[in-house]
């Protein structure tokens, strides 16, 4: 390679990586933000929808284009006079990078850690300022023959060339990750004869010989440094599968948005339901998805931005929706600490494509829908929300005890004359019609216990319900974790799934 070709080939590589760096930055701020608020002010210019493959791929093509780097400065040295300040400047580049790819790697791997998402962070915007000060280098010494020689036709042509040729090595990468997306996790199975009881305490013997899975979840509020671990265990019998979960929660939160009476009216006690992104007033929550198959990005479910669903309302809060474009059911189970956990339930839940709005309705959830039922529910004791006030829909028939919930048959509805309560007098949000679902909603039985700075969750479901907002408990499916410290939406993420793989038959 001559000293033309050479430096047409090198300034080519390094147009490639500042498209690779600014494609990786600027989805990874969108990502970030689900979290965390410092970059609100970009939303409006940040790409939005479904990221998290497009920010793997930017970040593999960052990859191959360091090997290439190295490969060119291995067999050709450079023809440009370094200058003590490009010596360093390099040197503070090829640090920021090997940070930036090598913790990228290790997240994307499930090694989880509240440093290594800071050096991933710090390490990605001291890229950015690399490049800045590595082109003024160029620029200094080239002045306007760079911008001649990156946009002439020939020059052109090389760099197609050279990112198709990069493109390969990326796509290559890309199906490796793809070959090792999940972690492996097998389901023992247990005698039919055995006897579990779903009350959050595992002290069934078979729990102590199950196989043990952890996995790191992060980005969710209220947690120490928004991470917690997550503890699996599951093992089966032909009709049923049932799981253990455990993961670290300093606080039992059964508190859901009270009502509390102030200056004779009655108003929703919160610090962010008004945008449904309460993070103060609200019930610990535990969620698990499943799916047939094992992407990224909750396997193509999480869509980011104000509004990332064409012809769809925007979100209140900004972070995005959960929807399952491509016609396949994602199955969602989601217990309540204190909504759903005295039903011994959690609430079967599912991803499906965006629901049609509807009229009246304050608040849209896009795919995030509920199965169906025949009978039983909660609903909130509010006729309308409003922050500057609310109606409750009923009064309890003893105010003197206290309680989490209302129940429908202990209150009586409101009416004005007998709205004797002082100011201060708080009332609970959540008012129970029975105490079970009764339908495809109440497929998932499920009992939390906390204890010592840790929850507990035992849930039980059938194999096969047959139904069509379920996924089948078997061999390839997939399952998601998120915990909720208790916040509404804020919950804890992780990027690779459990792939499920069982032993013997599943009826």
């Amino acid at each position: 390679m001559n000293k033309r070709a050479n430096t047409k080939f090198f300034i080519s590589l390094h147009f490639i990586v500042m498209v690779a760096v600014f494609i990786s930055i600027a989805t990874g701020l969108r990502m970030s933000l689900v979290s965390y608020s410092h970059w609100t002010w970009l939303t409006s210019i940040l790409p939005s929808g479904q990221l998290h493959e497009i920010h793997y791929i930017s970040g593999l093509s960052l990859t191959v284009c360091i090997a290439a780097y190295l490969g060119y400065r291995f067999k050709y040295q450079h023809h440009f006079n370094k200058s003590y300040y490009h010596q360093w400047v390099n040197v503070f580049g090829y640090a920021a990078f090997c940070v930036a790819i090598t913790t990228g790697i290790l997240l994307w791997l499930g090694a989880f850690s509240t440093w290594l998402t800071i050096f991933h962070y710090v390490s990605a915007l001291c890229v950015i300022v690399y490049l800045v000060l590595h082109s003024l280098v160029y620029f200094i010494q080239l002045g306007r023959q760079l911008i001649k020689r990156v946009f002439q036709p020939r020059f052109i042509v090389l760099k197609l060339s050279v990112l198709a040729v990069l493109s390969v090595g990326t796509a290559g990468l890309f199906q490796i990750m793809n070959q090792y997306q999940a972690h492996v996790y097998t389901v023992h199975q247990i005698s039919p004869d055995s006897l579990i009881q779903i009350d959050g305490v595992a002290n069934e013997a078979f729990w102590q010989h199950a196989d043990e899975a952890l996995i790191r979840t992060h980005g969710g509020a209220n947690f120490t440094f928004g991470a917690t671990d997550v503890f699996v265990k599951a093992v089966n019998n032909p009709w049923e599968t049932y799981f253990l979960f455990r993961w670290a929660d300093s606080t039992k939160s059964l508190t859901h948005l009270p009502l509390v009476k102030q200056q004779g009216k009655w108003q929703v006690k919160q610090d962010g339901f008004h945008v449904f992104d309460e993070k103060t007033y609200y019930e610990d929550k535990f969620a698990v998805m499943l799916s047939n198959t094992c992407a990224a990005g909750g396997d193509n479910t999480v869509h980011l931005g104000q509004q990332p669903l064409k012809h769809k309302p925007k979100n209140w809060h900004g972070k995005g929706y959960h929807a399952a474009l491509d016609g396949k059911t994602r199955d969602l189970w989601h217990w309540k600490a204190l909504r759903t956990n005295d039903m011994v339930q959690a609430d079967d839940n599912h991803f499906a494509k965006p629901a049609s709005l509807q009229l009246g309705s304050r608040r849209y959830t896009a795919g995030y829908l509920a199965d169906g039922k025949e009978s039983g529910s909660y609903v909130m004791n509010w006729k309308w929300y409003s922050p500057k006030g609310v109606t409750p829909k009923r009064l309890p028939h003893d105010f003197t005890s206290h309680q989490d919930v209302m129940p429908w048959f202990g209150s009586s509805p409101y009416a004005t004359e007998n709205d004797d309560y002082k100011n201060g007098a708080m009332l609970p949000s959540v008012l129970y019609r029975s105490n079970r679902f009764e339908g495809d909603r109440g497929d998932v039985t499920a009992k939390g216990h906390w204890q010592d700075g840790y929850w507990t969750l035992e849930i039980a479901r059938k194999n096969n319900t047959h139904s069509n907002y379920d996924v089948a408990l078997t061999t390839g499916v997939c399952l998601w974790v998120a915990a909720f410290d208790h916040a509404q939406i804020a919950h804890t993420r992780h990027h690779r799934p459990l792939q499920l793989v069982y032993q013997g038959a599943l009826l």
